[in-house]
């Protein structure tokens, strides 16, 4: 395993309405450390639209007297509202950054305006909102899984970050799993430590850690984890306690994006999760999402 330079080009950050600046910040640093383009990108869901067009759809308002019709020309100039608040509040963010950066309004159903747009070189970013209920929408769910049938990388983003510097962790199903170079690259562009979190002992099993060791100067560790793949976030985190990382890394398909969701939550810091080599190396066609 040769500690080869990370294939990513772009990072691709899904706004909504309510996304907080420091987030917009985070986007701009990743796309900063690793030399990437950023593309903020506002997405205003056709399904909101057809929603609010159903004549017995409703909204609460808390300080407006209850449950309301939902106003068409209402929902669109609070949409237009708040993608203008996101261009400024983007712009601000991305004054600093050395690479090309954008900002695009799209207008459309969100898993196929993400699956047209996304590439394989891509990090779609995906932030947590910070209140509870805004988790469990229906525009962050559709965010959440057009996301993961894209054809790029996914990066969870917490609404609270716990820390900005410490390890980047790879999770690691086997000695050859791709998210160790992943973990890797991103490391050594930090200049961070990188520990390998896997199920197997750190012997003979390891020789392609050992390998990456020897050929980039970055400091590795090797952390056995008995429950491997992690089916219970909670549980898992709490065997991490002393990692203190900044970032971890897993690889798709061997980790349900429910689990991502979950360990981002609990660890308080960014997942990115890669596809397998195989599809990384191909150009592969947006997929249905294994159920979570």
């Amino acid at each position: 395993m040769a500690a080869e330079p990370h294939s990513f080009k772009r990072v691709v950050l899904g706004l909504q309405p309510q996304t907080p600046d420091r987030m917009m910040r985070l986007a701009v640093e990743l796309a900063d450390l690793l030399e990437l383009e950023l593309l903020g990108l506002f997405l205003e869901e056709t399904g909101l639209h057809d929603l609010a067009n159903i004549p017995f759809a409703r909204e609460f308002r808390p300080l407006g007297g209850g449950w309301h019709p939902i106003d068409i020309d209402d929902l669109l100039h609070d949409m237009e509202i708040a993608a203008r608040i996101g261009e400024r509040m983007f712009a601000e963010a991305t004054k600093g950054l050395a690479a090309r950066s954008r900002f695009a309004v799209v207008r459309g159903s969100t898993p196929e305006t993400i699956a047209s747009i996304s590439q394989t070189t891509d990090i779609v970013m995906i932030v947590e909102p910070a209140s509870p209920a805004d988790r469990v929408t229906q525009q962050f769910s559709w965010l959440v899984d057009a996301a993961f049938r894209s054809a790029g990388a996914v990066m969870i983003v917490p609404s609270h970050i716990a820390r900005a510097s410490g390890p980047v962790a790879a999770i690691a199903a086997a000695p050859d799993d791709p998210c160790i170079g992943t973990a890797a690259a991103i490391a050594i562009a930090a200049n961070e430590e990188l520990v390998v979190v896997a199920p197997y002992e750190s012997a003979s099993d390891d020789l392609p850690i050992r390998k990456l060791a020897a050929s980039a100067p970055l400091k590795i560790k090797h952390i056995t984890a008995g429950n491997m793949p992690p089916s219970d976030p909670a549980a898992f985190s709490h065997e991490l306690n002393e990692l203190k990382e900044r970032l971890m890394v897993m690889t798709r398909d061997i980790h349900r994006h429910g689990i991502a969701l979950g360990l981002a939550s609990a660890r308080h810091v960014p997942i990115l999760v890669i596809e397998p080599l195989e599809l990384t190396h191909a150009n592969a066609a947006p997929r249905q999402q294994k159920p979570s």
